[in-house]
């Protein structure tokens, strides 16, 4: 998407002559004939790089680079002026100005200017957001082999180049934010911003603010200006998890947003162009939801173009051994020190845990052996206790197969994959007892394990 530049100046004929010079290299451009004039254009429709004369009638140039930057702090800012001194370069560069060029204006020089500018203020987005990610960094794929978690990479492969809306469905921590961010990352969108929100964690009555910004003074305590995620990811994507959590006023007002691609910011009825790609997320069954009355048809069809099912963790048990050395050698780089081992005796006791936060969950546990063991080797009776009473082979695994998959056949490996971890769990892998208990051949249970791939993590016989 191309980059937005405004032009401030007060003579027409050098607005004019830039507009013509931007235009022609395939960029947005906005003018303004004074600072106050730039500083309301901006508020409507913010730009990424100020073309700015010093010297004009009104507020000068620091002064409307002051005001700009207190709407946008990272905002690259060109002074150009034709009555230059060295203490005006240096008062602009010193309150912020990216630099400082003379009059009469060098159209390559000016080309250059902006695209330096423009490339710093992208770096430095992406450095805002590194650090702000920083722990979610190594968790931008979903990690492992098994078939479900493969099926969701492709899937993820496939809809990432198209602008669909998408709905990721899952229990808490399976992995939904990290896909949407795989969507966002492998689009067309990747170079513009992702912006994600919990509803669930915005308190009553401030959604809309969050979504849509407001102006100064729009409700009470709404002391300035202050753009939503639609606007400030203009051009991106927009991930909103948990939306049962919205109000219906709330999800009317996204489905006219994502229908129009503009929004209106509150106390303000001037339309902004907001087109953000919508990822949206949640932990309950959206048919539930619809028969409960929290979420309204329209929005919920209109988002479920594309519907992605992450697996729990107990649908993928045979990634557990690659996510724990993952995620052991993850916590010694945050928190220092070798990373902890997990004998195949620790490994199996894990692999009989329901793991009801999935992976989330299993990240915790990691970092608290990490912590009160940090780089020994964690073993069944060393290991931090795991509430067993959750146990997952309380009963049989049994996974109802994707309508796509509704067959008998697969239907019956599902069972079976469930009813040999039971017992296999039951025996504590033993597989002479196991094979015993379930009146089958050792050789045949050792084809079935390596059939269903199931753990590969068996103690020693």
């Amino acid at each position: 998407m191309s980059a937005r530049i405004m032009i401030v100046d007060d003579e027409p004929a050098i607005r004019e002559s830039l507009q013509g010079l931007f235009e022609d290299e395939d960029y947005i451009v906005s003018l303004a004939p004074s600072g106050e004039e730039a500083v309301a254009r901006f508020r409507k429709q913010a730009v990424d790089c100020v073309l700015l004369d010093i010297w004009m009638p009104g507020i000068d140039g620091l002064e409307t680079m002051l005001r700009l930057h207190q709407l946008d702090d990272e905002l690259p800012i060109i002074i150009m002026s034709g009555h230059a001194t060295i203490d005006t370069a240096v008062r602009a560069t010193r309150q912020g100005a990216f630099d400082f060029v003379e009059k009469p204006l060098s159209s390559e020089k000016l080309l250059v200017l902006a695209r330096n500018a423009l490339e710093k203020r992208k770096l430095t987005r992406e450095n805002t957001e590194l650090k702000q990610n920083i722990q979610q960094q190594s968790r931008h794929e979903l990690m492992g082999d098994s078939p479900a978690i493969c099926k969701v990479r492709e899937l993820i492969q496939r809809v990432a180049v198209t602008d669909t809306a998408v709905l990721l469905l899952g229990e808490h921590g399976t992995g939904k934010a990290v896909a949407a961010r795989m969507l966002h990352q492998q689009s067309k969108r990747a170079e513009n911003p992702f912006m994600d929100i919990n509803i669930a964690s915005i308190p009553d009555g401030k959604i809309d603010s969050e979504l849509f910004g407001h102006e100064k003074g729009a409700f009470p305590g709404a002391l300035h200006m202050q753009r939503g995620r639609f606007e400030a990811g203009h051009g991106g994507s927009l991930f909103l998890d948990e939306i049962g959590e919205l109000s219906l006023s709330a999800q009317a007002k996204i489905l006219r947003a994502m229908q129009e691609r503009r929004i209106q910011r509150l106390g303000n009825p001037a339309n902004i162009p907001a087109n953000v790609r919508i990822l949206g997320a949640t932990s309950s069954n959206p048919e539930t939801m619809l028969q409960r009355g929290v979420l309204r048809e329209d929005f919920y069809y209109r988002l479920n173009v594309i519907t992605i099912q992450l697996p729990s963790l107990r649908e993928r048990i045979e990634d557990l051994p690659l996510l724990i050395e993952t995620l052991a050698l993850e916590q010694a780089a945050l928190l220092g020190g070798d990373a902890v081992q997990f004998t195949k005796s620790a490994q199996n006791l894990m692999a009989g845990y329901a793991w009801a936060g999935n992976v989330r969950e299993l990240r915790n546990y990691i970092e608290r052996c990490h912590i009160l063991q940090p780089g020994e080797e964690i073993t069944a009776e060393s290991m931090p206790p795991l509430d067993m009473a959750k146990q997952a082979s309380s009963k049989p695994n049994i996974v109802v197969a994707d309508d796509e998959d509704h067959n008998f056949n697969h239907a019956r490996e599902h069972f079976e994959r469930g009813y040999l971890l039971h017992h296999l769990d039951k025996h504590a892998w033993n597989i002479s007892h196991t094979a015993a208990d379930i009146g089958m051949e050792r050789s045949q249970l050792h084809r079935k394990i390596k059939h269903f791939s199931l753990t590969q993590m068996e103690k020693d016989q």
